[in-house]
């Protein structure tokens, strides 16, 4: 197996829900954090993570209005992002630790964060 092939399942199997055995003996189903909370950087705003990624400004804007809103061409991702926002829930960014970026497996972006525990993320940068 190829090491980005190795990495792409390994990443679709962090994303998938776990079974844990509850108290009173009863299985219940928990998902897993989509990035470690170590990776999460700072909060921010709704407005603050729409203003630092304010889609593209080029000519694709004329051919795909969609990619000119917030997040560019991950718009719908990050409306449907916005949409799961319950009250407490925090907008952080993240970045994975520079180890990674010097193994060209960098992530950052944007994460979701209910409870503490990173539920959903757009990332806006990879190498």
């Amino acid at each position: 197996m190829r090491r980005r092939d190795f990495i792409a399942l390994a990443s679709a199997a962090a994303a998938l829900p776990c079974t844990v055995q509850a108290q009173q003996g009863k299985a219940q189903t928990v998902e897993r954090p989509m990035i470690p909370r170590s990776w999460l950087n700072e909060k921010t705003t709704v407005t603050e993570a729409e203003a630092a990624n304010p889609g593209i400004r080029d000519g694709r804007a004329e051919r795909f209005a969609n990619a000119a809103k917030p997040f560019g061409f991950q718009n719908r991702r990050w409306e449907e992002l916005k949409a799961l926002v319950l009250p407490g829930d925090e907008i952080w960014t993240f970045s994975s630790p520079a180890e990674s970026w010097e193994r060209l497996a960098g992530r950052a972006g944007v994460a979701l964060v209910r409870d503490g525990v990173p539920i959903r993320v757009i990332f806006t940068m990879m190498n």
